[in-house]
């Protein structure tokens, strides 16, 4: 393996992708099923690729479209664990993610990220 690529997170993400795709192919549609095949290989050639300029761009255009997903999903989720100690809410002016404690009736908030004022209740 010197000299060669070697695996990363897009490769892992195309072997999920991959594997599900052959489970729905191999009890749905066959066709399927060959697309699967063709993101196996894709994410093998990927890792004894030694072109490794082209492989850490095709990465870095993957994190590019990843990280805003996963970044949903992890405020998503800590939204729904904290909902019972923090009331989240956009501000008006710029839509930043804010969040407050719950029980403090109507406060004033200052956006830390515009610096605008608003009112709201928690």
């Amino acid at each position: 393996m010197y000299g060669r690529y070697g695996g990363d997170g897009l490769n892992l993400f195309l072997m999920v992708v991959g594997m599900v795709l052959s489970i729905f192919g191999s009890y749905l549609f066959w066709p399927i099923l060959i697309v699967s095949y063709l993101i196996y290989f894709y994410a093998i050639f990927r890792i004894f690729s030694r072109n490794i300029g082209a492989r850490q761009r095709e990465y870095a255009v993957f994190l590019r479209i990843w990280n805003p997903i996963r970044g949903w999903f992890g405020l998503t989720k800590r939204k729904f664990t904290e909902r019972k100690q923090y009331k989240y809410f956009k501000c008006p002016q710029c839509h930043q993610q804010l969040r407050a404690p719950r029980g403090r009736g109507k406060i004033i908030v200052t956006c830390q990220k515009c610096h605008s004022q608003f009112d709201t209740k928690t």
